[in-house]
């Protein structure tokens, strides 16, 4: 279950960007990190926490389960990061908290109750479960650390039924069983010390996700505290707090518009002419139905839904974060591992490795970009396209065309493709079918300074 994510942005500065010396047009310009961040293109989302333990998807109707139902008693996390690696992903943020309230990581934290003032621990944690005695928190950064690949972590502030928080504020209304009654200002103070604790005991994070986003009371201690804590992590649903922000695309169905551009804050395909560098994250499930927590059996996406979900989200310039759900064991159950290894195995052997050309022939102007097959034609059904975004993503339009091996006239050129956004990645699958060609080409032809190609390749899918 998600939250709705769409809120008012902060009044802030509008970005850095640069002014084109050719057109006379801003440029925004990325962060290191969020270059970064983007050229990563898979992650996963784990969704693993006391809702795993209930037949409802993420507590909902202020469900506060019972803190004896969480027992992982197979936990091994490094069967999550093998399931991550047969996929290919390059990160993982693993809900710490979710809206249950329930928190899985230890926690200092006290707070008085309302109205009688009497001090209690922030006793519905990992530490109070069946597992007291293992730490999952630091099993998955020391897992994660081992294979390479990056770590973040999800905390909702604007959910937590076990303290009768909803919309991030406290509810004026009868409590349901397992909730507790405080004020604002207390939960407001817990959930920065929370945050200070997630910030400070697991060490540096790639990613900080805000699902929901955040309050208004709440979003300059916020900033704050990232600054001072985590200043080089990419915060989801950041914009107005980190520099190194990035988007939500929208749905949870994975699938970006078509354009879609690494500028603009709102909730879509974004905008080409925004001086704000933000790009888009493309967050789904495994599980039909938008199921995120593992359930009771419940369905997989089919292989050839989650391809086109890749192509829908990496292919259109979108880093795609898929959900990665244990069961209660805490273990990825045998048939999602295979799910996730045969789309693993797919963008591999579809794209791993291109055709390679005989000679690349570039524009003086940087325009177009030839690949000739001439001696050894070959036969090709889809063209990828990276631009070079690091003084900002220039590219408005651009037209894929090829050269047929029974063509007799050498200039005449059939086009196979064309688009607006190229960005970080830009897959395009000829709509005409796989082709025998003698040469590819890239033009570009709308651009607001001179474009820079890091790549562009030709390859064969089954």
């Amino acid at each position: 279950m998600r939250y709705q994510r769409q809120r008012q942005h902060s009044p802030l500065p509008s970005g850095k960007y640069r002014i084109s010396p050719t057109t006379g047009v801003r440029i925004a310009l990325p962060t290191p990190e969020q270059l970064q961040w983007q050229s990563q293109e898979l992650g996963v989302l784990i969704h693993f926490n006391i809702a795993t333990y209930i037949n409802n998807d993420g507590c909902i109707d202020q469900i506060v389960p019972n803190i004896s139902l969480f027992n992982p008693y197979l936990l091994n996390t490094d069967n999550w990061v093998q399931t991550m690696l047969d996929f290919g992903a390059k990160y993982a943020v693993l809900v710490a908290k979710h809206a249950c309230g329930f928190l899985m990581a230890p926690s200092n934290v006290k707070f008085p109750l309302n109205p009688t003032g009497k001090i209690i621990s922030y006793n519905y944690t990992v530490d109070y479960s069946p597992v007291k005695d293992i730490n999952i928190l630091d099993e998955f950064i020391k897992s994660c650390e081992n294979k390479q690949i990056r770590t973040g972590f999800y905390y909702t502030v604007v959910t937590n039924n076990w303290l009768n928080v909803e919309s991030g504020f406290v509810q004026n209304r009868t409590l349901k069983p397992g909730q507790l009654n405080i004020t604002q200002k207390t939960y407001d103070n817990i959930v920065l010390q929370q945050l200070r604790e997630l910030w400070t005991n697991y060490g540096t994070l790639d990613e900080i996700w805000f699902d929901g986003g955040y309050t208004t009371t709440l979003k300059d201690p916020i900033t704050a505290l990232l600054a001072e804590l985590q200043p080089q992590a990419i915060a989801f649903n950041g914009y107005g707090i980190s520099p190194n922000s990035v988007r939500w695309i929208g749905t949870e169905m994975g699938v970006a518009p078509d354009p879609n551009w690494s500028t603009g804050i709102t909730n879509d395909g974004g905008d080409p002419n925004s001086p704000i560098f933000c790009p888009a994250e493309c967050d789904t499930t495994l599980q039909a139905h938008d199921r995120w927590f593992w359930g009771v059996n419940v369905t997989l996406r089919s292989l050839s839904e989650l391809i086109q979900v890749y192509h829908e989200t990496v292919g259109r310039n979108c880093l795609l974060m898929l959900d990665l759900t244990p069961d209660r064991t805490g273990l990825i159950p045998s048939a999602y591992a295979r799910r996730y290894k045969q789309l693993g195995d797919f963008i591999r052997s579809c794209y791993g490795t291109p055709v390679l050309p005989m000679e690349r022939l570039i524009s003086d102007d940087s325009l177009q970009y030839i690949q000739l097959f001439v001696s050894s034609p070959v036969t090709v059904d889809r063209s990828v396209i990276q631009e070079d975004q690091t003084d900002g993503q220039v590219i408005r339009a651009y037209v894929v065309d090829v050269q047929l091996v029974d063509t007799t006239n050498i200039h005449q050129w059939m086009k196979v493709a064309q688009g607006k956004s190229i960005g970080n990645k830009k897959i395009d699958i000829w709509q005409v079918g796989p082709q025998l060609i003698n040469a590819v080409r890239l033009t570009i032809i709308k651009t607001v300074d001179k474009p820079v190609i890091k790549s562009f390749t030709v390859h064969l899918c089954n």
